[in-house]
């Protein structure tokens, strides 16, 4: 039998304090408890144009330290990278609107078994959450017809073209 892995580990620096009280107290909450679980979802205020519904929180693993002044997310085994993207989302959205994080994640198998490894990145907004899972389908696509592939994603439009035989790149 195998074992299959969600792996990533990123980290959210320079902490304030202000910003460290929101990221315990959120993290505090008990997913179980259906008031807590309520407030999770409160907190984190996922937007309408992000369609999503925690089954779980946080799956993934965390380390908030003062000292630091940093949050750690990442996987030891496994975890869910929806939902780091969720919270990054939330905490960029309430205290760092212009920035952007990214981080990438890294699928594996615990045996060498076909097609069972692959990756994934995330580029998270305080408005969205952005992942090139779909990507790779546009591109292969392309290739495999010479046609231009576009896709609307959020308020982007993700277009890969081809090169016309013959043509330089750069």
């Amino acid at each position: 039998m195998a074992d299959n892995h969600a792996l990533f580990s990123f980290a959210i620096k320079n902490l304030t304090p202000r910003e460290t009280d929101w990221l315990k107290n959120l993290m505090a909450l008990d997913f179980e408890d259906e008031r807590q679980r309520q407030e999770i979802e409160e907190m984190l205020g996922i937007p309408k144009s992000i369609r999503s519904r925690i089954e779980y929180w946080p799956d993934f693993s965390y380390s908030l330290s003062d000292l630091d002044k940093a949050l750690w997310v990442y996987t030891e085994d496994s975890g869910n990278a929806w939902n780091a993207a969720l919270l990054v989302r939330a905490f960029l959205a309430r205290f760092r609107p212009r920035d952007i994080r990214q981080f990438g994640v890294a699928y594996t198998c615990s045996k060498p078994r076909l097609d069972e490894f692959s990756g994934e990145s995330y580029v998270v907004t305080s408005r969205n959450v952005y992942s090139d899972a779909g990507v790779a389908g546009m591109v292969w696509k392309a290739i495999k017809t010479g046609k231009p592939q576009k896709t609307a994603y959020k308020e982007l439009d993700i277009i890969v073209r081809p090169k016309k035989p013959g043509r330089k790149v750069r």
